[in-house]
């Protein structure tokens, strides 16, 4: 059975193409972005990548949509192309969860 990751919502920043790196948080102070809020920040379709310290949420079809790459997000080695939202792991929650499972 796969642990489920929790991520820090409340700490994900906005990484604009611009070269603008700017904190965000969900509205109304929800744990969680909505669909339609993190679409009107990276501006399409949604697409996500995982990594070890966080989660990439991107433009799906930015390449594809002849968007600029975004240097500031693409320093992790990937080519990425418009704007891009990073959300760290909750490494306290992800940890009290493991080791509270029997």
């Amino acid at each position: 059975m796969a642990e489920e990751v929790k991520y820090k919502w409340h700490e994900a920043m906005l990484y604009k193409v611009t070269g603008d790196a700017i904190a965000i948080k969900p509205l109304n102070d929800n744990t969680e972005f909505s669909k339609a809020e993190l679409e009107t920040f990276i501006e399409g379709y949604l697409g996500f990548i995982k990594q070890g310290n966080g989660m990439l949420v991107i433009n799906d079809d930015g390449e594809a949509l002849g968007l600029p790459q975004n240097e500031m997000a693409g320093k992790n080695g990937y080519a990425l192309f418009g704007n891009v939202i990073f959300v760290p792991i909750d490494n306290f929650a992800s940890a009290l969860e493991i080791t509270t499972r029997h």
